[in-house]
């Protein structure tokens, strides 16, 4: 059993600085929130630090754990429920109660995830869960992040059981399915079940897009009394049709029922002539979100520099209930389509330039590297390799913590190995430009190193940049602008024009 002393040790020494707290109101407020701050902070580096081997405790380790951390947070709080006002004091009792029940809610997935052992809370934690139902319906706890984040983890888990029932197997946007079929069994007021309508189809639009929602966005601008809501909801989905209007979009391939799109963003024949280069995007989030809109922008600014600039769809888990195997099929079934369709759209079959972020990165490395994975309606004579690969922030290896949620469910885990890029190891790969974070802590950067190095071994064309002090989402923020110059003077010198 993991010990506690740095926490009970600086919750001793903040202890002694309280008798000096006789200010104002606002004062001891600001105080109260300052140290519960740093709290916070060791908390945090103590569950997530090794997360794999915190849910990897037994239930009666792991619920003394949390059990241990909770009362560092409400220990914390009774030296200053007198000054603080009951208003502040119940929302963090709320909080800090939700946010360990979370923890609770939490460690029987990650447990088996992360031990490959399914196991069933003890009848004490299961009841002290279900005594959580009861605020379900409460609106006044909608304000507090924490019990909002335990209902969101709760949805989830039960909308991961949802879909794999027969009557969501041809459902396109299964947990959107899912979601809206649970919020009228567990929200039986108006105003709850509006709030959460309108929070869970707000993020789908904006994390997966319009494609196919239509039957939840019209039941709900229609049945919700909150004309707030609607109005947002309206804007979201406008945007979104709008931005699908002015392209070209294509069906790539039929597969599960599921029409998968390309969009193609086409350059102007008549200042552009001849068969143009080719940018293909493969979006991110995880093979479990995300969409194509993310790269209208991009497409629209390639497009106009004389590129045939391309998104594509593929399958993702929030959506069709896929793994990243059916996620390569389709990458790999975009890059054949593109040269089986290039008379129609003026494509170099030559100069196809794939490029992604995260996830997406690893499907640019897929459709080179995963020989083994070829969709049945493929033609196989068509090569789905592009010509050049651009990965930013990638994911290199497959086995590891942060991606054995990918075989927990397979009885073959070995499996994964074939669309694990540092498990594919080989030559004769087309150039590539490798770009990740010094401080990577979704991507590891040691996995993007080990590729680099091991490939160059091979006799590959490997271009890799670090960008320093930086994490995972370099390709937005802070870090933009210098990954966008190293991008942009790398194809310069492949001469793709």
């Amino acid at each position: 059993m993991r010990k506690l002393p740095f926490l009970f040790c600086f919750l001793l020494n903040t202890q002694l600085c309280l008798g000096q707290i006789q200010e104002s109101p606002e004062s001891v407020v600001k105080e109260y929130f300052a140290i519960q701050s740093e709290i916070s902070q060791s908390v945090s580096h103590h569950i997530y630090s090794d997360f794999t081997a915190f849910n990897s405790l037994e239930e009666v380790q792991f619920t003394f754990e949390i059990d241990s951390l909770r009362d560092i947070y409400f220990d914390h709080l009774n030296r200053y429920t007198d000054q603080l006002g009951q208003n502040i004091v119940d929302d963090e009792i709320v909080g800090i109660d939700y946010f360990f029940d979370r923890l609770l809610l939490e460690y029987p997935l990650h447990h088996e995830t992360y031990t490959g052992k399914s196991v069933l809370l003890s009848d004490v934690n299961q009841e002290r869960l279900n005594k959580n139902f009861r605020d379900f319906n409460n609106p006044e706890l909608l304000s507090n992040n924490d019990f909002l984040e335990y209902i969101k983890s709760f949805l989830s888990q039960e909308s991961r059981k949802e879909i794999k029932t027969e009557s969501y197997a041809q459902s396109d946007n299964k947990y959107l399915h899912a979601f809206w079929n649970l919020s009228e069994k567990l929200f039986n007021k108006h105003e709850i079940q509006d709030f959460w309508r309108h929070l869970y189809l707000s993020q789908h639009i904006e994390n997966y897009g319009i494609k196919n929602i239509e039957p939840y966005y019209h039941e709900f601008v229609q049945t919700s009394k909150n004309t707030e809501y609607i109005n947002n909801i309206q804007v979201l989905y406008e945007q979104s049709r709008i931005a699908r209007e002015d392209h070209l979009i294509e069906t790539y391939k039929r597969v599960d029922d599921f029409d998968l799109d390309i969009h193609l963003f086409l350059p102007d024949t008549t200042q552009f002539s001849g068969n143009r280069p080719v940018m293909v995007y493969f979006h991110g989030g995880s093979w479990s979100e995300g969409k194509p809109d993310w790269f209208f922008s991009a497409g629209k600014t390639y497009a106009s520099q004389g590129w045939v600039a391309v998104a594509v769809e593929y399958r993702i888990m929030g959506r069709h209930g896929t793994l990243p195997f059916q996620s390569v099929l389709d990458a790999r079934s975009a890059i054949r389509w593109l040269r089986t369709n290039a008379v129609r759209y003026n494509i170099d079959p030559s100069k196809i330039v794939a490029t992604g972020n995260s996830a997406g990165g690893h499907l640019v490395l897929a459709s080179a590297m995963a020989d083994s994975w070829n969709e049945q309606s493929d033609d196989l004579g068509v090569s789905p390799i592009p010509d050049v690969l651009m990965v930013t922030a990638g994911v290199y290896d497959l086995t590891i913590d942060n991606s054995k949620w990918i075989v927990k469910d397979l009885e073959d885990k070995s499996l994964v190995l074939e669309i694990s890029p540092n498990h594919l190891l080989k030559n004769n790969l087309p150039p590539m430009l490798l770009i990740h974070g010094e401080n990577d802590m979704n991507c590891p950067y040691s996995t993007a190193e080990y590729f680099a190095l091991n490939m160059r071994e091979q006799g590959n064309e490997v271009e890799f940049h670090t960008i320093d002090g930086a994490g995972h989402f370099i390709w937005f923020g802070p870090h933009s602008t210098e990954v966008s110059k190293i991008k942009r003077e790398y194809l310069e010198n492949l001469g793709f024009n």
